[in-house]
């Protein structure tokens, strides 16, 4: 079982990876505009639903296993999930609306997001080593 400080560690590297995966898509984003929302689409679809199925596919099978019981217990886990998903809404809207702003031909939150991004990067960069 994992301690708190590997937890943190674990979860420090994800964020990590998560911020240049979203620094990659916003650069490419910038350079054909018009197509902005392929690129962060692309990533925030990776985020939501790729990453997330080694952790959620067997929690589901394990659950629907147990019958009624882990019906139940599902229906429960359900509800923590929502509240994710609505602590996550704004980072979510905020990438569409970046990507849809540079659409139109607004580079001012892309530029302050790149910003944002790197600097995220170069302090995990610095702590880790």
């Amino acid at each position: 079982m994992l301690g708190f400080d590997e937890m943190s560690i674990f979860w420090h590297r994800i964020t990590y990876y998560r911020h240049r995966s979203e620094l990659w898509a916003l650069g490419l984003a910038m350079q054909v505009p018009l197509l902005a929302m392929l690129p962060i689409g692309f990533v925030l679809g990776f985020w939501w639903v790729i990453a997330p199925l080694p952790i959620v596919v067997p929690i589901i099978l394990l659950l629907e296993s147990l019958g009624h019981f882990g019906t139940i217990v599902l229906a429960f886990l359900g509800i923590p999930a929502f509240v994710v998903l609505l602590l996550a809404a704004p980072w979510f809207f905020g990438w569409y609306g970046i990507a849809a702003s540079l659409m139109f031909g607004r580079f001012t939150t892309a530029k302050a997001k790149e910003k944002a991004l790197a600097e995220s990067i170069h302090a995990y960069r610095t702590k880790a080593v």
